[in-house]
């Protein structure tokens, strides 16, 4: 049995990455949501942290909408029914564009006018 040759001398270890910059906190609301509502100076907003819930209930808005427009096409029946399915996602389709658009919109005025409170 013969030795194995010794391991190739190792490279010297890479220098390690720099340390990244710290990631700046994300803005924290000073006051509780209850109190904010009940703010009567308006320092801090309320509608950022519902957006989402109101984007949720346009899609839901979105979908009986869709289904009404099913429904209204399926009553007169025959080939109705054909347009209803097609016409059916696209309101549906609509709705949601147009939700997301204003939420979307809202955020802006909101993102802007943090922007400029900054100095």
């Amino acid at each position: 049995m013969s030795q194995a040759p010794p391991p190739p001398p190792s490279q010297p270890p890479s220098p390690s990455p720099p340390p990244s910059a710290p990631q700046p906190a994300a803005p924290q609301n000073s006051k509780g949501f209850v109190a904010r509502i009940f703010d009567l100076s308006f320092s801090e907003f309320v509608t950022p942290s519902l957006i989402k819930i109101i984007f949720v209930i346009g899609i839901v808005f979105a979908a009986l909408m869709a289904l009404f427009t099913f429904i209204a096409f399926a009553n007169q029946g025959g080939g109705a029914v054909v347009a209803g399915i097609i016409i059916a996602p696209l309101v549906f389709f609509v709705y949601v564009l147009m939700a997301r658009v204003f939420s979307e919109l809202y955020l802006i005025l909101f993102r802007i006018e943090e922007n400029t409170r900054k100095d």
